[in-house]
């Protein structure tokens, strides 16, 4: 994976050479700049066999390398794979068409062809037009965020009740053309969107519960140049002093992050001053569990005041009737009403049976299929779920 990563890597950079007539090592710089460090070495380095040592860096390379180089859907999504980058055709058509946007010399994505799937049924949903519902929490955080300074939030509920794809939604729904969107979903959430950052954590990606690699994933989110050491001291410096934008850094599987030893009782206290005293309002978390924080950190005999800050908490449940039904309704192919309150039903109006029961019907469909086996078929996939949910 090393020699595949670095021969693409030196590839993009080879393109870009050529198309902005440059010198290699000022591309290389320029490049280091882009991911946050003080010129080109870590570029060489990672030319010579070695990885990036974070999801971030990975993906900052992959929009600079294909905005200015012109590489096309093929090299993204092998460069993605050869860095270990756990969903790289999912970021390659979330990437591709949002730098075509506008552009009047267009990324050259043709070499494949992606067609969305209407339903989603396992990974979060990241594409904000198939995301439903929930618009009583996204009313309340997000005017939580549009005054200073801002405020902390947790989100609680089962597995699989949508925590992730509510948190992916948050990060993107600001940003997202109008154009990619369905026409009733709102943009206008935020004052002056683009000012804010967002930094989605994985806790289940083991390299997030490793300090400094996390500590080095948040400096290259907030574009910060990395001090070296990069240890927990340095990183409240920089930070402190450099943060001058309204931030919010969204942790999600957060029970995960309570069992890594490294990130212990004093790295939690400096997260909360980090958000309460030292960067003037503008830094806010998100919190994501299945149980309250305060209870995890407790279990995990990690009690700690950073899980007393989260004042706003709202526990997810099922979508309202209404909400359902415009999930059901972007169905490429219309369902009969009697398979609607069948759907209905059997969900519960929760949003992953629910994409359960549409992918059922809808491939059913699309094979003419006359029987109802499709409603046996879903009933199955979704009893492991019931116990999750009630």
């Amino acid at each position: 994976m090393e020699e595949k990563f670095a021969r693409l890597l030196t590839e993009g950079v080879h393109r870009i050479r050529l198309r902005e007539a440059k010198t290699i090592q000022a591309i290389q710089d320029e490049l280091g700049y882009a991911v946050g460090r003080e010129g080109g070495s870590s570029i060489e380095y990672w030319r010579k066999g070695h990885l990036p040592p974070d999801l971030a860096t990975v993906e900052i390379l992959a929009k600079e390398i294909i905005r200015r180089g012109r590489l096309g859907w093929d090299w993204l999504e092998q460069f993605l794979e050869s860095a270990r980058h756990p969903y790289p055709e999912q970021f390659s058509y979330e990437l591709l068409p949002a730098m075509n946007t506008g552009q009047a010399e267009p990324v050259m994505a043709a070499s494949k062809t992606v067609e969305a799937n209407p339903f989603i049924v396992g990974p979060p949903i990241h594409q904000p037009h198939q995301f439903f519902g929930r618009d009583y929490e996204l009313r309340r955080i997000f005017a939580l965020w549009k005054q200073f300074p801002l405020q902390n939030v947790a989100i609680i509920g089962p597995k699989r009740s949508g925590k992730t794809s509510l948190l992916h939604y948050l990060e993107k729904i600001t940003i997202t053309p109008a154009g990619q969107l369905r026409p009733s979903q709102r943009v206008d959430w935020l004052p002056q969107p683009d000012r804010y950052r967002w930094i989605f954590v994985d806790f289940q990606d083991i390299r997030m519960c490793n300090r400094e690699r996390l500590l080095r994933y948040i400096l290259t989110g907030l574009d910060i140049p990395i001090p070296e050491p990069c240890d927990l001291e340095n990183f409240m410096d920089v930070v402190s002093l450099q943060l001058q934008t309204p931030t919010i850094i969204l942790l999600d599987e957060i029970s995960a992050a309570l069992a890594s030893p490294e990130l212990d009782q004093q790295f939690w206290g400096s997260l909360r001053s980090l958000g309460s005293n030292l960067t003037g309002g503008n830094l806010a978390f998100l919190l994501a569990s299945h149980e309250p924080p305060a209870q995890l950190a407790q279990e995990q005999d990690k009690p700690s005041p950073f899980f007393n800050i989260f004042g706003h908490t709202f526990k997810l449940g099922p979508l309202k009737e209404t909400e359902a039904l415009e999930l059901i309704a972007s169905s490429p192919r219309p369902f009969d009403l009697i398979d609607i309150n069948w759907m209905i039903t059997q969900s519960g109006c929760w949003p992953y049976l629910l994409q359960i029961l549409c992918h059922a019907r809808l491939s059913a469909l699309e094979d003419n299929e006359a029987t109802d086996g499709w409603k046996q078929e879903a009933i199955r996939q979704m009893a492991p779920y019931w116990y999750l949910l009630s």
